[in-house]
């Protein structure tokens, strides 16, 4: 397979989320995304979301990203950490794979409340940040803020 052509591949639902070809074996951050992408991807399509499950193949071992909401053009990453090292490694892999989802805004997927230096970060880089709160999902959309709402 040649590298410079990343393609999506799209995950039955039988497929598993985690871990993901290619990243270091932690196994704590593979239950926590797995349960939050799987908690997530049952509360949209409760709104009646169409969701794709997908992975962005860059090299036969590496995969990223994990699900793409049709209804609202958002490309989600999950993400276990959202210290510095973490929200730049997010940071590159998200905005790449975001071309191949066209139109499409980026939102990464917290297991936790981020915290005011990680919602800042985001912001800045115009990435949504969605994380679980009681029975359903918070959010901070950077272009809402930005609008006043």
């Amino acid at each position: 397979m040649n590298t410079d052509h990343p393609y999506v591949s799209y995950l039955a639902p039988s497929d598993p989320a985690r871990p993901q070809p290619g990243r270091v074996n932690d196994e704590e951050a593979d239950r926590s995304e797995n349960a939050v992408l799987t908690a997530y991807l049952f509360h949209l399509a409760a709104k009646g979301h169409r969701v794709l499950r997908h992975r962005v193949v860059t090299d036969p071992v590496l995969a990223s990203t994990d699900l793409f909401d049709a209804t609202a053009g958002e490309v989600v990453m999950a993400c276990h950490r959202s210290h510095y090292s973490a929200l730049i490694a997010v940071y590159g892999v998200i905005s790449d794979c975001a071309r191949l989802f066209s139109p499409s805004r980026r939102a990464l997927l917290l297991t936790a409340e981020p915290s005011p230096f990680a919602r800042e970060f985001l912001s800045h880089h115009k990435i949504i940040a969605i994380w679980p709160e009681r029975e359903s999902f918070a959010r901070v959309d950077p272009a809402a803020e930005a609008d006043g709402a």
